[in-house]
């Protein structure tokens, strides 16, 4: 008989067992000759797969395949199942800092990045084949493998892309922190500023400019306007800050937006439909939004 490939682990044994069975014993239904033996020692429960040598077969081709599947599921169970016990533990050692409610919207959107098509996605498929590359590897040299200890010595590049992945969650996590801050902060301004006006029109334009109009759909203009004008010619301000400035002194009844065809809602939208809530409302279609539409 040839030497066996042995398969150790102290976690989660059950589901090991399980997974190899149901690889392996789609070849012993194929004929195949293999012996599945369980040992435990210690704290470690260890599976033993042993082919029996045929006489006239390829045994060399058998043990190679046996090898693929077991290198197989020892990928599908690191992705599948262990995969979120090390972003925990990234979460848990590099940001300890961060209250448990931060930490598990640190953990969703770092789970967001890794599956975004769902379990069968291309990036899972992608990562179980260079972590099954890697057991193949380690299985040309030795025949036993504990699970625990080939994931923290034999995949530090596979850990290093997943630590590089919570961290890009942290920066992306700070920066919608930031945004609800800032939201939360103009909301106040828009609450304590005595309305200006009743009724304000936005069209945003195809140019990446806009156009305010007042309820009777004429060029809006107001003397607390003019101030900001100037802050535009003599500093570095952007329309959108603009914008957002001008409504916030204004602080309209009501807010009507309007979007120009092919004009897609981008950050200035819904920060004004954040902060202004109820009294904001995006129209479905116009001669505003369509300027060959016909009332």
């Amino acid at each position: 008989m040839t030497e066996p490939i042995s398969i150790g682990t102290s976690t989660m044994p059950g589901l090991l067992y399980t997974r190899l069975m149901d690889k392996l014993g789609c070849l012993q239904k194929e004929g195949f000759p293999l012996n599945i033996g369980v040992d435990k020692i210690g704290e470690f429960t260890f599976m033993d797969c042993r082919l029996q040598e045929r006489q006239g077969k390829n045994n060399k081709e058998a043990f190679d395949l046996i090898k693929n599947s077991i290198a197989s599921c020892l990928a599908d169970i690191i992705v599948e199942e262990w995969e979120a016990r090390i972003i925990r533990r990234i979460v848990r050692v590099n940001y300890f800092y961060y209250n448990d409610e931060e930490k598990q919207a640190i953990l969703n959107k770092a789970r967001e990045v890794l599956n975004p098509g769902g379990y069968d996605s291309f990036q899972i498929r992608q990562r179980k084949e260079k972590v099954m590359e890697k057991i193949l590897g380690y299985f040309e040299i030795h025949k036993d493998l504990i699970l625990e200890g080939f994931i923290n010595f034999r995949l530090k590049e596979y850990q290093n892309e997943l630590e590089e992945i919570v961290n890009s969650a942290v920066d992306e996590f700070m920066l919608e922190k930031e945004y609800m801050e800032f939201i939360r902060l103009l909301k106040y301004f828009v609450e304590i500023q005595e309305p200006r006006v009743d009724k304000i029109k936005i069209i945003f334009k195809k140019n990446g400019k806009f156009m305010m109009l007042d309820a009777h759909d004429r060029p809006f203009i107001h003397e607390c306007l003019n101030g900001l004008m100037v802050d535009l010619l003599e500093n570095d301000i952007n329309y959108d800050d603009l914008l957002i400035s001008a409504l916030i002194t204004l602080a309209p009844r009501k807010v009507e937006l309007h979007l120009e065809e092919g004009v897609e809602p981008g950050d200035t939208i819904r920060t004004i439909l954040n902060v202004f809530g109820r009294k904001a409302t995006q129209c479905g279609g116009c001669r505003h939004c369509r300027p060959d539409w016909e009332e």
